[in-house]
């Protein structure tokens, strides 16, 4: 028994939404010095960007910490041990991977004191895979059987509610997913799949800036102008209660700005990248928690361009990168060098297997005199982003060095046109992108990256080896088997290699001295309830 026992245009359209969804965690930016809060105060500040909280529902929310304050799904995975628990379900259970049955514990509430009921998670769900609703978690829900009804390519939906998601009665729902998947318990603990209240259907634009949730924490103000968001314990929260009486949200347009406010002490705490994470780390180490992001940053090939259909030409590329000189002196040592898809907080993570991810100059200009060399211009893409821009110079140098490529250029592009563009296969050139993993084991990064049709496979990867390693992961009857079958099907993808692996980024958290047990949540930035002040 599998699970966790009591103890087209169209679709451009939607892998651009999913996309955005995916890489929005990308860049969080935020010495030390002491809040302008009072020593009594059990009330401490934080810093976010604007993105954080444009919208709080769980079909459009980021998974971010703040998300993991208000709401609470039905598991949560630590943040030190990866290991999933068991949170609003008493139960998670299936014989199959595919029909599952999941028990709710009771004397759940939502925050306005309605009860928390299967009805609630059926009604979130159902609310995410309407494509009319325009979730921007909208792809998250097509696990379930009935997605492809309520989210046809053209006209309207044949349904309004997933065929797969079944209300028993209060306590129980009975799931159906679209195909095998033993990792439901680690993917139902993103808050892309918390409960709704009933009383959210009324004005679901409205609910995303004034959410009632059922996390330890509440809204009890939200500013017209988004800029302070105050939060207060929820003391009727069925969970371990927060620590802290309340939280203030410092929301940032230009994230610049964070680290300035928390030198001169607006704020307590803050997620650093970056300039300001190196420089945080130089002033007060002590004052810093490192935070693993579980995500790769890489460069894409397209595939469906035949110029970069040679593998030896990708390994090559792949060879000529120095990855290490790249953290080193363009990150400030703010990530790892990959040595493979994910990173060692994943599971199934952290192990050398991409050959071709080695720096061997040498190396890389065997395999493309073997490929048959190249031939004019080649233009290198990414998303506008400060960092990104210094590393695709950079990669453009090595290549030139390297390979002899003289024509190199590179071009970055607003985020969501670059999307666009890898979606419509009219980039033509290799992409510095961003994959961070929805739940921390390597099957999520490799799902979504390589299987043929899924979000983030943008390079038209599209391989039979690995679709048979990847559905044997998941229909895999223990987590062991998962996790081997799962480290296979990237091993496979990364032999085949449609994307080179070139970092796993590293944040860090920075706090005053009036906080203590500040520790990552599993999807990086701080877990709110259990910071103490004082």
């Amino acid at each position: 028994m599998t699970g966790i026992p009591a103890s087209s245009a169209a679709r451009v359209r939607r892998r651009v939404v999913a996309v955005l969804a995916a890489v929005s965690m990308t860049v969080l930016a935020a010495c030390a010095g002491k809040s302008s809060a009072s020593d009594g105060d059990q009330t401490f500040a934080v810093g976010i960007p604007a993105f954080f909280v444009q919208n709080l529902t769980p079909g459009s929310s980021g998974s971010s910490y703040v998300d993991y304050a208000i709401w609470s799904p039905l598991t949560r995975v630590d943040g030190q041990s990866g290991k999933v628990e068991l949170l609003v379900a008493d139960s998670i259970e299936s014989t199959d991977n595919v029909h599952w049955t999941i028990k709710l514990k009771s004397g759940w509430t939502f925050q306005d004191g309605s009860p928390v009921t299967a009805q609630s998670f059926a009604d979130s769900w159902n609310t995410t895979a309407l494509g009319a609703n325009a979730q921007t978690n909208n792809a998250s829900t097509s696990i379930f059987a009935g997605y492809a009804a309520m989210n046809p390519p053209k006209g309207k939906p044949a349904a309004k509610t997933l065929s797969g998601v079944h209300v028993v009665d209060k306590s129980t729902l009975e799931v159906t997913l679209l195909k095998p998947n033993a990792l439901l318990p680690y993917i139902l603990s993103s808050t892309a799949f918390a409960p709704l209240p009933a009383s959210a259907a009324k004005d679901l634009k409205n609910f995303g800036t004034h959410p009632i949730g059922n996390g330890p924490y509440k809204t009890s103000g939200w500013d017209t102008g988004a800029q302070e968001i105050k939060l207060e314990r929820y003391d009727g929260y069925s969970g371990a209660k927060a620590l802290a009486s309340g939280i203030d949200l410092h929301v940032y347009q230009q994230t610049g700005a964070i680290y300035t406010d928390f030198q001169a002490g607006t704020i307590d705490l803050a997620l650093l990248d970056g300039a300001d994470l190196s420089k945080a780390k130089k002033d007060t180490p002590s004052q810093v928690v490192d935070v693993q992001y579980p995500a790769v940053v890489y460069l894409s090939f397209p595939m469906y361009d035949s110029r970069f259909a040679n593998p030896r030409l990708r390994k090559a590329i792949s060879m000529a990168i120095d990855r290490d000189a790249i953290v080193k002196s363009l990150l400030g040592g703010n990530a790892k060098a990959a040595t493979g898809l994910a990173p060692p907080t994943l599971t199934g993570g952290g192990e050398a297997k991409c050959d071709a991810c080695k720096y061997d100059p040498q190396g890389a200009k065997a395999a493309l005199q073997a490929a048959g060399g190249w031939n004019g211009p080649m233009t290198l893409y990414s998303y506008q982003d400060p960092t990104n821009e210094k590393v695709l110079q950079a990669i453009a140098n090595q290549l030139r060095t390297n390979l002899g490529l003289q024509k190199v250029s590179f071009e970055s592009q607003p985020i969501a046109q670059l999307y666009q563009g890898l979606g419509g296969k009219s980039i033509k050139g290799p992409s510095l992108l961003y994959s961070g993993a929805p739940y921390p084991h390597i099957y999520a990064l490799a799902d979504q990256m390589f299987s043929a049709g899924a979000p983030l496979n943008v390079t038209g990867y599209d391989s039979k080896a690995f679709a048979g390693l990847i559905a044997q992961a998941a229909s895999s009857k223990d987590a062991d088997s998962t996790t081997n079958y799962a480290k296979q099907a990237a091993e496979q993808a990364l032999t085949d290699l449609p994307v080179a692996p070139l970092y796993w980024p590293v944040g860090g958290l920075v706090h005053s001295d009036r906080l203590s047990g500040v520790v990552p949540e599993v999807l990086g930035g701080a877990r709110l309830s259990v910071v103490k002040v004082g």
